[in-house]
Order: structure tokens, then C-alpha cells, then sequence
């Protein structure tokens, strides 16, 4: 029996994967802000992810309560069409589509580095479209909610090179679905809601969207990172994974969380 921790895990693909791991017999941990929308049979944890200390509080009572790690899906998202800030001062997209990644991988290496054959999938994308804004990686000058998921994206690619190299009995996957008639939890103007409205109708079901990325999450080389796009594996972007990058990002987060 293996176990699974999936952020975001009472909607759109999380949810899928809690319950094709469950069928499987094997225990899932979800965390989300609804215990009504989690899948019968997993353990509900209540977080808010947008907040540090709430990743801290997840990641302290996750290595309290488990002694190992099979998968861990990092899929938590909100989309807004305009920049807001959290309680801690930060980009809601940075913290919620970055911060949130960053702080439970580090956080659980120890317990994944318990299981026999551990996996990190990072649904943020994947990561393929150049490096960094290191002039404005909150986007304070200029907001777009299309672009500020973009960014995420670049950044989570250059988390997943750092960390295998932190980590390298660690398996990492970052993960871009496509279109996916899902939630698309978010917070819209009315042109963005429109066109949430033409891509809820048009996109591919969940469950596909799971099909294409469980071959991916099955055994593999430790300490190697993949890139997947609509299950398909792309070349890794030497824009988004530079040394100099992949090192600045894990300083500047640490310099953030140290604030």
C-alpha cells in the first residue's frame, strides 16, 4: 500500500487521483479548504496554502502522522484576473502556485526518502517559456492572470531541477495537463470568466487528464526530472533550468521565508 499526498486534492485532477489511488487500496491524504468535496475513504486535511505558516503547519503534521511518502502531488491553484496579496505580503501566485510547492517538497523530503521508490508531481506546468522575471517575480509593474501562471511555471521547472539536486534518491515531474474541464477555481473579470466558460466547455475530462500522467508516476531513475506535457515528455528548457537560476530562485525563496 503506498501513500499518496495530493494539495489540492478535492477538485479537478487531484481529486481523480485520490480516488483511482484509493481504488488501488492505497491510503491518500488531500488537502484542501472543502471536507465535503474530498474523495469517501481519504484523510482531509483543512489548509489554506496561499498562507506560510499553513504550509508549515501541513508539512509539521504530515511528519508527525506518517512514516513515508510514496507520491506527492503539488496541484494547488487559484487564478486571478487581478494581483492581489496574501496575508504575508506576497503575490497570491507566487505563494500559492510557487510557495506551496516549495515549502511541502523540502518540507517532506525526509518522509519520501522513506519509501522505496518516491515521486514529486508538480502540476504547474512545465515549464517552456524562457527563464525567470527576475525584475518582477511578484509582478508588481505589471499583472496579467494568464502571464502570472506562466511564471509559475518557470518557476516551479527551476524548484524541480534544484531539488533533485538536493535530493537525488527523489523522482520529480512537473506536469503541464493542457485543457482540462475542471474547476478552474479562480477569481474572474468578465472577459476571463467568459473565456473560463469556452475552455470548461471544451476541454479534455479529468480523467484523461490522470490517464496521461500516471505512466509517469510509476518506477523510475532517482534524481531524475521530466517535464510532461499532455503525457508526452518534452525536453527540459535550459532557459528555466540554468545553475545560476536554479540557485538564485531557492536564495530569493529562502530570503522571503525568512522575512
Amino acid at each position: 500500500m503506498k501513500t499518496v499526498v495530493i494539495t489540492e486534492g478535492t477538485s479537478g485532477i487531484g481529486r481523480v487521483l485520490a480516488r483511482t489511488h484509493l481504488k488501488r487500496g492505497d491510503r491518500a491524504v488531500v488537502v484542501g479548504t472543502d471536507q465535503a468535496e474530498a474523495e469517501p475513504g481519504a484523510w482531509f486535511i483543512r489548509a489554506d496554502l496561499e498562507l506560510i505558516d499553513e504550509n508549515r503547519r501541513l508539512t509539521d503534521l504530515l511528519s508527525a502522522e506518517l512514516d513515508a511518502i510514496d507520491v506527492l502531488v503539488l496541484g494547488a491553484r487559484f487564478q486571478r484576473s487581478r494581483r492581489t496579496e496574501t496575508a504575508d505580503g506576497l503575490e497570491s501566485n507566487f505563494a500559492l502556485t510557487y510557495l506551496s510547492r516549495f515549502l511541502p517538497s523540502h518540507g517532506l523530503a525526509g518522509l519520501l526518502g522513506h519509501a522505496a521508490d518516491p515521486v514529486v508531481l508538480n502540476v504547474g506546468g512545465a515549464g517552456r517559456f524562457g527563464p525567470p522575471r527576475w525584475d518582477d517575480l511578484q509582478q508588481r509593474t505589471w499583472y496579467h492572470g494568464l502571464t502570472a501562471m506562466i511564471q509559475a511555471g518557470v518557476l516551479n521547472a527551476a524548484l524541480a531541477v534544484d531539488f533533485v539536486g538536493r535530493h537525488p534518491a527523489i523522482r520529480y515531474v512537473n506536469n503541464f495537463p493542457g485543457t482540462v474541464a475542471t474547476s478552474f477555481a479562480g477569481d474572474y473579470d468578465e472577459a476571463e470568466a467568459a473565456q473560463i466558460g469556452r475552455l470548461r466547455a471544451t476541454g479534455k475530462p479529468e480523467e484523461t487528464a490522470v490517464e496521461e500522467i500516471l505512466p509517469f508516476l510509476g518506477s523510475g531513475t532517482p534524481g531524475h526530472r521530466v517535464a510532461v506535457s499532455e503525457g508526452v515528455a518534452v525536453p527540459l528548457d535550459p532557459q528555466a533550468s540554468s545553475p545560476a537560476d536554479v540557485r538564485r530562485l531557492y536564495d530569493y525563496a529562502r530570503e522571503v521565508l525568512a522575512r
